[in-house]
């Protein structure tokens, strides 16, 4: 498996897909915190051109993470069987649970490094561009970045399993919105008429991180609080845990 990572580390840093993914993430905010400095340069009463404005539209909407890290996978793997790459590497003799692992541990890699690239200069532009004011800085950016580190590794190999599992890709992410986004909705309106379903709909980030109060004014995310904070760790654990053994077991048995 050790050689199949690097393969694939090798493989994704000499092709397109790599820097492509990379250059998207690195220069949306720039181009926002552009857009906004523009605005405010050609009216002056503009109110938006904050850093606290620029920030606030990350940190309110967390799972953000989660969609980035399906952008990637599927700009990186979701070709892979009809290219014929993931039967090459299965005629080496490597199991399909072994490809799973290592394809996590790659993509970990890549994206360790694309979040820090981003961050960075996204606070580098922001603050150099925008008016530095309001209740939402970068601190709150990069806390976000770290606490949702678990929850987004969940999606990660949520993601990398449908991309194995699934011939065509739009059933995978069709699967991948049902799990993340659409059951846990599901699960919160029944909530709302049967209470003992609160503790479960309660316990899944697409329904705990939505609602934040953190815009101009104000800027209180679950984070802030000590249950809120272990909210999001023990819940991203138990989703690296879940889709991690529910991805082996699944692959073990699937067909190529």
């Amino acid at each position: 498996m050790f050689n199949y990572i690097k393969s694939e580390l090798y493989r994704l840093t000499h092709s397109y897909a790599l820097y492509m993914v990379g250059f998207a993430f690195v220069i949306a905010p720039v181009i926002v915190n552009i857009l906004l400095y523009c605005l405010a340069y050609v009216d002056s009463n503009f109110p938006y051109a904050t850093t606290t404005y620029s920030y606030s539209n990350v940190v309110a909407s967390p799972m953000i993470f989660c969609y980035a890290a399906l952008f990637m996978v599927f700009v990186f793997y979701e070709g892979n069987k009809k290219n014929g790459n993931l039967k090459n590497v299965i005629c080496t003799g490597l199991s399909r649970e072994k490809i799973f692992l290592g394809q996590i541990v790659v993509c970990l890699f890549v994206s360790a490094a694309m979040l820090f690239c981003t961050i960075i200069i996204y606070i580098i532009s922001a603050q150099l561009l925008l008016k530095v004011v309001g209740p939402v800085t970068a601190m709150d950016l990069v806390i976000e970045s770290l606490v949702m580190i678990p929850i987004a590794i969940s999606s990660l190999i949520l993601s990398i399993f449908i991309v194995n599992y699934f011939d065509k890709g739009s059933t995978g992410i069709i699967y991948w919105l049902c799990i993340m986004i659409f059951v846990p909705q599901v699960l919160f309106y029944i909530s709302l008429v049967i209470e003992p379903v609160r503790g479960i709909a309660m316990w899944l980030p697409q329904n705990f991180l939505s609602g934040m109060q953190v815009n101009q004014t104000v800027c209180a995310p679950i984070w802030n609080t000590a249950d809120g904070l272990a909210k999001c760790l023990i819940s991203g654990f138990i989703g690296i845990v879940v889709f991690s053994i529910y991805g082996i077991v699944s692959l073990r048995k699937k067909e190529f």
